[in-house]
């Protein structure tokens, strides 16, 4: 009996038990003090990398401000040396 199918008598499933834990923060459901330490973690992780960024970024800036005050000195000097020649 080629091309036929029987058809398989199918059992209803059974209701899939709700995890345990949050998966976002690995905390019991309903556990709120687990997912508060965890969010606060994540604000102290993000407030700590905007620092870094915010450094990075006086940093750079000053820099900048010292590169420009160097050219401007260099600038007046090869000017007096121009005029002196003259």
């Amino acid at each position: 009996m080629i091309g036929t199918t029987t058809a398989a008598a199918r059992t209803p499933r059974a209701p899939q038990p709700k995890p345990a834990t949050d998966p976002a923060t690995g905390a019991a459901a309903g556990d709120t003090t687990a997912q508060e330490h965890a969010l606060a973690l994540a604000k102290a992780a993000f407030d700590y990398e905007t620092e870094l960024r915010a450094e990075a970024e006086r940093e750079r800036e000053a820099l900048e401000a010292l590169m420009l005050a160097q050219l401007k000195n260099e600038d007046d000097i090869m000017k007096k040396w121009i005029a002196m020649i003259e």
